[in-house]
C-alpha cells in the first residue's frame, strides 16, 4: 500500500518484478502465494517463542506469562497450516470450506498475529464491527487470509508516517444483504501510477514485497461472491473495502 516513487524514463520496477516472477509460470506465483501468506504466522511464531524462553529464564520463572506465549505459538501454527492448505486448494481451484461464523470471532483470533507489528511501529489499530454479531457464511481461513492481508499492507503504508499518530480502523457494517468491511490507514496512501497493476500477481512497489496480497484477496473475494476495490482516504491514508454475501 505504501507509495511509489514514478520514474518516467524507466520500466516501473515492481513491473519488472513482477514480468521476472510471471516468466517462471504457474510454480513461480504458487511459491510467491506460499511464501507471502505464511511470512506473518512464522514471524509470530519466532516472536512468541522467543517470548516464552525469556519468561522462563525469569527467576522465579513467569510460568502464566510463558503459557500465554506458547498458547499464541500454537495459534499461529494452526493458521499456517490452515494457510497452507488454503493456498493449495486456491491454486487447485478448488471450493473453499464455506460454513456460518460469526464475525467478530474471527477478527477476535486473527488480532494476535498483529501485536508484534503494531507495538513495533506504534500504530493504534481501532476496531468497529457491525452490532449485534452477524454471520457469515464463507471459508473462515480465507477470510482471515483477506483480513490479515489488509491489515498488514495498511501497518506497512503506515512504518515510513510522522508527525501524527498512526492510526488503522477495521470497520464493518450490514448492507442489505452483504457485509461491508473496510481497512482505512492515515499514511501517505497510493500513487495514481500504481493503481493499473495494484491487484496483478507478483506486482509490488515495496523492495521486499511478494507482490501476492491484493491478488489472492481479490481471487478469494471472487470465488465468495464479494468485491475489493479501494480508495483515497480523507485527509490521509487509504481505504479498502471489500463485500462478502451474509446468509
Amino acid at each position: 500500500m505504501a507509495s511509489m516513487h514514478y520514474f518516467p524514463q524507466q520500466q516501473d520496477p515492481g513491473l519488472a518484478q513482477a514480468q521476472r516472477m510471471g516468466s517462471m509460470g504457474g510454480m513461480g506465483e504458487f511459491a510467491a502465494s506460499v511464501a507471502h501468506e505464511v511470512r506473518q504466522p512464522l514471524a509470530a511464531i519466532a516472536l512468541n517463542a522467543d517470548a516464552a524462553l525469556r519468561w522462563l529464564d525469569h527467576d522465579p520463572p513467569r510460568l502464566d506469562e510463558a503459557r500465554a506465549a506458547l498458547a499464541l505459538v500454537a495459534s499461529a501454527g494452526s493458521h499456517a497450516s490452515a494457510v497452507l492448505r488454503s493456498v493449495h486448494g486456491l491454486a487447485c481451484h478448488a471450493p473453499g470450506s464455506h460454513v456460518q461464523f460469526v464475525t467478530d470471532d474471527a477478527v477476535q483470533e486473527l488480532l494476535p498475529l498483529l501485536r508484534a507489528p503494531l507495538q513495533r511501529h506504534a500504530i493504534d489499530l481501532q476496531t468497529r464491527l457491525a452490532p449485534g454479531r452477524p454471520l457469515l457464511h464463507a471459508d473462515p481461513v480465507q477470510f482471515r487470509q483477506v483480513l490479515l492481508n489488509l491489515l498488514m499492507n495498511a501497518i506497512e503504508a503506515l512504518q515510513g508516517t510522522s508527525g501524527r499518530p498512526r492510526t488503522v480502523l477495521l470497520s464493518s457494517r450490514l448492507d442489505g444483504g452483504v457485509q461491508h468491511f473496510s481497512i482505512a490507514d492515515n499514511g501517505a496512501g497510493i500513487a495514481p501510477q500504481a493503481a493499473e497493476y495494484l491487484y496483478h500477481a507478483l506486482y509490488s512497489s515495496k523492495p521486499d514485497g511478494m507482490g501476492m496480497g491484493l491478488a489472492i484477496c481479490r481471487r478469494i473475494l471472487d470465488a465468495h461472491g464479494g468485491r475489493l476495490w479501494h480508495a483515497p482516504g480523507a485527509p490521509h491514508g487509504s481505504v479498502f473495502h471489500f463485500t462478502l454475501p451474509a446468509p
